[in-house]
């Protein structure tokens, strides 16, 4: 279409200056009137000329623009499928190794008689679980980037997600020192959507509050109504966010430049926001951050499309 424009721009410059060209013949009448012709057609000659020049030099630079826009295209394609196809191939090497340490993993540990031995079974399966973590969430960007990620939707209480997740968390921020509150949940919130999938978003959340929130903090989950939509807020009192970080945190393999433990840092990949934000995403919601600033805490939210009354079980 823009060639084609280029075409019809030439050839009514082109024409324009025919038309100009014979208001002025018909103006000139008399003696001169052969010398004159002749000369106006070869202006006439010339700005054609210079008009068809102008439309084949064009057209020739959009064809060689074309052909490198699709050389990029096909180059951009074939790298992000042997990203995905190398994504796959890690998590298929790697899933079935980590099963067979991690069970060695739990035998070593009913066997184990000292302290030192029980602390480097400990050890053992925490680096088991960590790697664990990191193929789930791999698989997860994988399936993200081929547009395969499964969602499932159907209604379910939202306060049944929670007092279902809650137990695992608590242990997870008893043993961080950590108090959870979650008295706040709307009981009447139903949400259409994955419970899995959500439940994968809030868990990511309340883990992360928990591991940048120092010993004796707190970490709240509470939600709100907000016309057809629920909110979820995930409070805590750790380490917060510095402002220019906010939005970025959500990007994949992004981790925050300001946090200052080198331990805290190691322990994630910069996977788990941007997977949440996917999930909130097809799910037809917002999610985000707001902090007042490192040392201040943090608030982790996401906002879902819901109805506010009771579930009716069975028929």
């Amino acid at each position: 279409m823009l060639l084609l424009g280029m075409c019809v721009f030439g050839l009514a410059a082109a024409l324009f200056v025919v038309f100009k060209f014979s208001d002025i013949f018909q103006l000139n009448m008399g003696a001169t009137r052969e010398r004159q012709s002749e000369r106006l057609i070869r202006q006439i000659t010339r700005a054609l000329g210079i008009a068809e020049k102008r439309v084949f030099d064009k057209a020739r630079q959009l064809e060689a623009l074309s052909r490198r826009l699709a050389a990029s295209n096909l180059t951009l394609e074939d790298l992000n499928n042997m990203k995905s196809k190398f994504l796959s191939m890690v998590v298929h090497d790697v899933r079935t190794p980590l099963a067979a340490i991690r069970g060695y993993s739990e035998l070593f540990a009913k066997s184990v008689e000292t302290e030192k031995q029980k602390r480097m079974s400990a050890n053992m399966v925490s680096a088991v679980d960590r790697l664990n973590l990191l193929v789930s969430d791999l698989t997860d960007v994988a399936m993200i980037e081929a547009g395969k990620l499964n969602i499932e939707k159907k209604p379910f209480a939202f306060g049944s997600l929670v007092s279902d997740l809650m137990p695992s968390i608590e242990i997870n921020a008893g043993n961080k020192g950590v108090t959870l509150k979650y008295d706040r949940i709307n009981p009447k919130a139903v949400i259409n959507g994955d419970t899995f999938r959500i439940s994968q978003v809030l868990q990511n959340l309340l883990n992360n509050a928990i591991k940048f929130t120092p010993k004796g903090g707190v970490v709240e989950v509470s939600t709100r109504p907000e016309g057809r939509r629920l909110v979820v807020n995930v409070k805590d009192s750790g380490i917060g966010i510095h402002p220019s970080e906010t939005k970025r945190i959500f990007e994949k393999f992004y981790q925050a430049k300001y946090q200052k433990d080198v331990n805290l840092r190691k322990q994630g990949w910069g996977l788990g926001l941007s997977i949440a934000h996917e999930i909130i995403m097809q799910h037809g919601g917002e999610i985000g951050a707001t902090s007042q600033g490192l040392g201040k805490g943090s608030v982790f939210w996401f906002k879902l499309p819901a109805s506010f009354s009771e579930m009716r079980i069975g028929g």
